[in-house]
């Protein structure tokens, strides 16, 4: 499926599941869209401690912290595994919170990320540039580190999440 159609399925999801929204304002569906991420999304354990610093460091909303650290694991998931999911789980509680949970929105939102491109287009629906998905990088990988996660890891994330050249 290429980038276009993802990224409008992405935004459509959205649009359809935002309540209230207006039948003519995209930039208010996003919102709202990312308003009901958040809602649906608890983050618990280690991973709260990631989302404040997102939204201090870097001024993003909580819903753009919680929907882009939820595209970066969900890529990471779909390409490294599942299991590399669950030793980073091991180390910092709570991450597994930010790929949705077990379903609602935010599942539907991220499960099929594949590609940087699938990541870029989930920013672009949660109304931040996709050049921000380089500044969440070395928050993120700085966070894990400081988790006990091994440079190993650390060294393939940092390869997947680094910008298609």
């Amino acid at each position: 499926m290429n980038a276009i159609l993802k990224q409008f399925l992405l935004v459509s999801s959205i649009y359809l599941l935002a309540p209230g929204a207006s039948a003519f304002g995209l930039n208010e569906a996003l919102s709202t869209g990312a308003m009901a991420l958040s809602q649906t999304t608890e983050v618990n354990g280690e991973a709260q401690q990631l989302v404040g610093q997102l939204t201090n460091e870097l001024g993003v909303t909580q819903a753009q912290a919680v929907g882009g650290t939820g595209a970066l694991l969900q890529l990471a998931q779909n390409q490294l595994g599942q299991d590399t999911v669950s030793n980073l789980n091991s180390e910092a509680s709570g991450l597994s919170s930010l790929l949705g949970g077990g379903g609602g929105l935010t599942e539907g939102l991220l499960s099929n990320i594949s590609s940087m491109d699938g990541v870029q287009s989930a920013f672009s629906a949660l109304g931040m540039d996709a050049a921000m998905v380089q500044q969440f990088v070395p928050v993120i990988l700085g966070f894990l580190g400081n988790q006990g996660i091994g440079s190993s890891l650390l060294g393939q994330l940092q390869g997947l999440w680094a910008p298609a050249e």
